[in-house]
């Protein structure tokens, strides 16, 4: 018999312990994907599960790796804790009944965030039960030294989680600070890089209009009805990118934002306030005044202690030039009433000071005393005129210019995010086509699909009613003969108004407000460009007075 040597005895050795892993043919592995998300907040950045397990597909084509169609899992559960992933647990199993030979993620942190679990999937490589991992975004090499690297890496996760609540409260103190959000942007707003909130266009301009509809004492089913038909759109953070997205506005996310003391530069979370205006360039949507207008508060301390119940004022009937009204002797807004008279089948709208240190507490105005001005002063004050059309022309193409170069870059940056929509889509469905039977997974990627199809949809309607607008934009400024007939007839057209609530709608978009001296008018002021255009008609005839 051949002597043998130490080198049949290392090779007799190997055979008894199996195949370490420089031995393992990788290519006749079968690889399962595990793809993991939790709902916790610390982990809302993490890419979606489809797109997890995408991008580990695509991994597992670039370095020709075998997986198994049956065994693409994803998860929706914490990691932080042992025991509470079944299907975490049903792969390992299949890893032991030797159905699965390896594993893909998109890195360690998806497989473990706690030492027990992290343990048992080390011992399992040492073990050979499981012969190969695989991450798309950490290197693992199935050695010591990969080993011991893939132990670190379960550490730093487990320390992650264990310290992340001191470092969430620690990081949301110092943000707020900073005056910088903390989640999505509000309202109104978008986020910018550093977390700062800019006015986002015309989704700002129209929160800004539903603040000031309640100044008007506007009830929360009007303006929300006046956002949703508008068609406002909040800006949010999908996938690492800015998008804007349809919102229904409801009268409980309506009171909340008219009770956030952020619109008026005012920012608070737990017991931390700061002044937005003092730390950065921030433009609030209102002043303080306003606010507190509102909200019906004396001062700001109180504002900053508002419940979080929405109160119910419930149907406001007398809606005529509501808060319009003020008392030339106290300065306050009167109250507006109606009386009816059933015999006459007729309701008198008046306004009655309420203060009681004014001498005319208790006293009213009737509506027809403001009326009978209004209608009067349209007809008498000709706002048409060449010199005030050229002031129109001037003040509406720097609107024009301002509105293109905005709805130019919204489409632009609508093109953008339709074509990456549009690859995106192409993926989901090329995986849909040759993915197993999984029937969850396919059902993650149908929902994921619809979503993303509903989404292309509206950024197409949105990019088409963009480009409609950018083309007609130039069409609003209408010629000298329409601009004379439209401001020559607003006497007769306001009379012919029969719905209170239209005619309210007018008359504000005319005047601010109106002040009254007993019974009767003392001051006015108009609105925007009412008032540019009167000032323009006073310069051309040399009038300076008011009535």
């Amino acid at each position: 018999m051949q002597e043998k040597t130490p080198a049949d005895l290392l090779e007799a050795l190997k055979l008894l312990q199996g195949p370490t892993g420089d031995d393992i043919d990788l290519t006749e592995c079968r690889y399962a994907i595990y793809a993991r998300k939790s709902t916790d907040n610390e982990e809302r950045q993490v890419k979606s599960l489809p797109d997890q397990v995408l991008e580990c597909q695509q991994f597992a084509e670039d370095l020709e790796l075998k997986i198994h169609p049956n065994y693409i899992v994803q998860e929706a559960e914490s990691a932080k804790e042992p025991g509470i992933r079944p299907r975490f647990r049903e792969l390992l199993q299949a890893i032991e009944g030797d159905k699965v030979d390896g594993i893909i993620a998109w890195h360690p942190d998806r497989l473990s965030r706690n030492m027990k679990e992290a343990g048992e999937i080390i011992d399992l490589l040492d073990k050979k039960i499981i012969k190969d991992l695989k991450f798309k975004s950490f290197t693992f090499e199935n050695n010591t030294s990969g080993k011991m690297l893939l132990g670190i890496a379960f550490v730093i996760s487990k320390q992650y989680s264990d310290k992340l609540s001191d470092d969430v409260k620690r990081g949301v103190k110092n943000r707020i600070k900073e005056g910088k959000c903390l989640n999505a942007a509000k309202h109104g707003y978008y986020k910018d890089k550093n977390r700062f909130q800019w006015p986002d266009g015309d989704n700002y301009q129209l929160i800004k209009r539903a603040f000031q509809m309640r100044l008007q004492n506007k009830t929360l089913d009007e303006i929300a009805e006046y956002l949703n038909s508008n068609n406002y759109h909040r800006t949010r953070r999908r996938d690492d990118k800015t998008v804007h997205e349809k919102t229904t506005m409801d009268k409980k996310n309506l009171s909340l934002i008219l009770r956030d003391t952020f619109y008026c530069g005012v920012l608070k979370y737990g017991e931390t306030i700061v002044n937005l205006t003092e730390i950065y360039d921030f433009t609030p949507l209102i002043t303080v005044d306003e606010f507190l207008q509102i909200n019906k508060l004396s001062s700001i301390d109180k504002a900053l202690k508002l419940s979080k119940k929405a109160r119910s004022k419930g149907n406001i009937k007398a809606d005529l030039m509501r808060d319009m009204v003020i008392c030339a002797k106290c300065g306050e807004t009167l109250q507006a009433g109606i009386t009816n008279k059933p015999k006459a089948n007729k309701k008198y709208f008046y306004y009655r000071c309420d203060n009681t240190g004014c001498e005319r507490y208790g006293k009213s105005v009737r509506a027809k005393v403001i009326m009978e001005f209004l209608y009067d002063y349209l007809e008498k004050n000709n706002l048409a005129n060449k010199k005030v059309y050229k002031a129109y022309v001037k003040q509406m193409e720097k609107f024009v210019e301002d509105k293109r170069i905005e709805l130019n870059s919204s489409i632009r940056s609508l093109g953008q995010r339709q074509n990456n929509l549009k690859q995106k889509l192409e993926k989901y469905r090329d995986f849909l086509a040759g993915c197993g039977n999984d029937e969850e997974v396919r059902a993650s990627f149908m929902k994921e699909l619809k979503q993303k199809e509903a989404e292309l949809k509206a950024i197409e309607k949105e990019l088409a009613d963009k480009k409609t607008l950018y083309t007609n934009t130039k069409s609003v400024i209408v010629d000298y003969n329409i601009f004379l007939e439209l401001y020559n007839n607003l006497a007769n057209s306001i009379k012919e108004i029969a719905d209170m609530k239209v005619l309210d709608t007018v008359i504000r978009q005319i005047f601010l407000n109106f002040t009254v001296e007993g019974e009767k008018l003392a001051n006015y002021t108009l609105n925007s460009p009412f008032g540019e255009l009167e000032k323009t008609a006073n310069v051309a005839t040399g009038r300076s007075d008011r009535t």
